[in-house]
């Protein structure tokens, strides 16, 4: 695996690698199943995801891919929210996704992956940056532990009975 990689904000909703960022994605909720995600992506679940994330783009959202000899290898997305007017309505990024493929990984892309996402939040003031985390992905908490973050709150979900 090369060592050299580049990181590249999508910009152009045009751009031809947004139907690559479509199949990572796919990847990454099979990735994410295989960690105990509940819940399924459906049919043209990943299509709807990029329609969304091509509408917020430069306005409160970001989508940034990593590259090794022009091989897309990883993607990041992140966006701007805002908190609760009881928690001082305050502008928080919030990191929906960041998934580097296997043959990536270990290699200091999702590191970089995030410390860009980091940069475009810092370039928008925000207050703080949150994110979710599957549980049973160790790699992926050690991955956030190691950039810093703190856990803070564990989310739980019971699948009602389909009678």
């Amino acid at each position: 695996m090369p060592d050299k990689f580049e990181i590249i904000e999508l910009t152009d909703k045009q751009d031809p690698a947004f139907n690559e960022v479509t199949g990572l994605f796919q990847d990454m909720y099979a990735h994410m199943q295989e960690h105990g995600l509940m819940l399924e992506l459906s049919g043209d679940g990943a299509q709807r995801w990029i329609s969304s994330v091509k509408k917020g783009l430069g306005r409160f959202g970001v989508l940034y891919i990593s590259t090794h000899n022009n091989k897309m290898s990883g993607f990041a997305h992140g966006s701007i929210s805002l908190i609760p007017d009881y928690l001082g309505n305050k502008k928080v990024g919030v990191i929906k996704h960041v998934y580097v493929n296997d043959d990536h990984r270990n290699a200091g892309v999702g590191k970089a992956l995030v410390q860009s996402l980091e940069k475009w939040f810092e370039g928008r003031e925000v207050h703080s940056v949150e994110l979710q985390v599957l549980f049973d992905n160790a790699q992926a908490v050690e991955f956030w532990d190691k950039l810093g973050y703190r856990r803070e709150l564990l989310q739980y979900r019971k699948m009602r009975d389909k009678a």
